[in-house]
């Protein structure tokens, strides 16, 4: 008896674009997920520890931009992650009404600690793809994700 999976991956041919990035993407989250749940960390958390690793003292609203979420998931997920003593939080200097976000030593660690997990498993990820064709997929999807934003903003307005 085959899987959902394997009935999916056979008809991979069939399938559309769309179908198939959802797919894929489905599957690295749940890869994620796995690697991160050892850790007390969810895909969310993470992708906020990661984007305060690279620029320190990032306001909320930074924070809300470069990730995509609205700002109450931010929150929340920031208290979280406060709770763990992975982040700090300050007033900023010039406008109280903004705070900054700092990660701890102990952030630091742990983003060097799964950055590393994640490393080691990328190249994985894409065994077996030659440098060209890794390149025309950077390439593809690039321009998938803008064609997307082009969308998200005609519907927005």
């Amino acid at each position: 008896m085959t899987s959902c999976n394997q009935q999916a991956q056979n008809k991979g041919e069939e399938q559309s674009v769309g179908r198939l990035v959802y797919l894929t993407s489905l599957k690295l989250r749940n890869y994620a997920e796995k690697i991160l749940s050892p850790h007390d960390l969810t895909v969310e958390q993470f992708h906020l520890l990661k984007n305060t690793s690279r620029v320190s003292g990032l306001s909320q609203n930074e924070l809300c931009r470069s990730v995509g979420k609205k700002p109450a998931n931010i929150t929340r997920i920031l208290d979280r992650l406060e709770k763990k003593k992975w982040i700090e939080r300050r007033v900023h200097p010039n406008d109280r009404r903004a705070t900054l976000v700092f990660l701890t030593r102990d952030g630091e660690l742990i983003v060097k600690k799964v950055s590393s997990t994640f490393e080691s498993y990328s190249s994985r990820f894409i065994a077996g793809v030659d440098a060209d064709e890794e390149r025309i997929f950077r390439q593809v999807i690039k321009k998938i994700n803008g064609n997307i934003d082009r969308l998200m903003n005609e519907i927005t307005g």
